[in-house]
């Protein structure tokens, strides 16, 4: 069932007329970005302006994140919003007036953005509580850039508890401002990381017949673990496996007697996240074998990927058309970028949406985790409108 068109454009109104408070709450946390588990001023921040919002109740599940629940005069569901609150290690290289002032942390990915969103719905929906059905949780999530992420601490301090469904979104620096996807199934990749130790015997450069050498060997499983994608995995099933990292050696005349390699594994099927790890060790063990050498692995599982309920993706998307009817829906293939969203989504059916924030015109097209990354914000209210349309088009189906 459609948004009422009369009330979306009050709707529209509304955050059209909230939209420089907004802006202002964003600029504010780009100019005081926080670190991963240190986001300590950004949450007094935002708890202080969420205790400005009339019929709030509030919470703090852990140190650094914030629950806002709004109860609404109708029956309804249980819809939780999430937002994340955190910056990068990056040193902020523009040159605006909200610029960041922390030296080594900056908001290059986003999340500033989210999180002023979060508050405009917050604040737009808590004006409309009588029409409001059900009840609404404002999640403001702390440490999503560093593993193993603040999304399952907020899970395992109970926030997820009687949820019906969740919806979340990111501001995108690769497409143009006015643009909105909302994804069925596969939206992000899971992002798992290795470290392969391969043991050989060293030596002098000039006797390699006497060495076991783990920089050849190395190599050639550098080489080998391409076979898991080429010819382990089903084409239709994307995966990723890189190695970034390969140490070995301290001298130009000295064959070393280990080597180091590391990477990272990203894909959308759980069946094959799981396959990856024995899949990596046997070849690895295989090539070693043949040349006399030992290998350790150690594979550590980072975030899940993102996938999106169908049914709640749907509805996502009636909020999009119904409260931004100017706001045509694109598609686009699914992101191999991770993040901790699909902890919320374990057990409660949720939706990701992709929100355009790229504008050539304006000169915003770096990408995210740049030090001159910086979002159009007129996607700020795209953002707002989305979110308040939310449990309106939800509590329909």
């Amino acid at each position: 069932m459609a948004l009422n068109e009369a009330f979306a454009r009050d709707l529209a109104g509304l955050a059209r007329t909230q939209h420089p408070q907004v802006v202002d709450w964003r600029r504010h946390m780009h100019r005081h970005a926080e670190l991963s588990f240190k986001e300590f001023d950004t949450a007094d921040f935002i708890e202080g302006e969420l205790r400005k919002i009339p019929g709030l109740s509030l919470e703090r599940p852990t140190a650094t994140s914030i629950v806002a629940r709004l109860q609404g005069a109708q029956p309804g569901k249980v819809l939780a919003i999430r937002a994340d609150i955190d910056a990068l290690p990056l040193q902020d290289a523009k040159t605006c007036n909200y610029a960041s002032l922390r030296p080594g942390a900056m908001h290059a990915c986003g999340h500033d953005g989210h999180a002023a969103m979060l508050l405009g719905a917050a604040r737009l929906l808590a004006g409309l509580r009588e029409q409001l059905p059900g009840e609404v949780r404002f999640f403001f999530q702390h440490a999503e850039e560093q593993h193993p992420g603040g999304a399952q601490q907020m899970v395992d301090a109970g926030v997820m508890e009687g949820v019906d469904q969740i919806i979340a979104a990111h501001v995108m620096s690769t497409v143009d401002t006015g643009r909105i996807v909302v994804l069925d199934g596969p939206t992000l990749a899971s992002s798992d990381r290795f470290v392969l130790r391969v043991q050989g015997k060293g030596g002098h450069a000039a006797n390699p017949d006497r060495c076991i050498d783990p920089i050849w060997i190395g190599s050639q499983i550098v080489a080998n673990l391409q076979a898991i994608v080429a010819r382990n995995t089903d084409a239709h099933d994307a995966l990723i496996v890189s190695v970034t990292r390969f140490h070995a050696g301290t001298a130009f005349n000295v064959i070393p007697d280990h080597a180091e390699l590391s990477g990272s594994v990203r894909c959308y099927s759980p069946a094959v996240r799981d396959a990856v790890p024995g899949r990596i060790e046997r070849i690895a063990r295989g090539v070693a074998d043949a040349h006399g050498a030992t290998i350790e692995l150690e594979y550590v599982r980072g975030y899940r990927p993102v996938v999106n309920d169908a049914t709640t993706a749907a509805a996502l998307r009636e909020a999009v058309q119904g409260a931004l009817p100017e706001i045509p829906l694109h598609t686009m293939n699914p992101l191999p970028n991770s993040e901790d969203f699909s902890a919320f989504t374990v057990n409660t059916p949720g939706a990701y949406a992709l929100i355009g924030a790229r504008s050539e015109a304006k000169g915003i097209r770096h990408p995210h985790h740049h030090p001159h990354f910086d979002f159009d914000e007129d996607a700020l209210e795209h953002g707002v409108r989305m979110f308040a349309a939310a449990p309106f088009v939800l509590n329909q189906r």
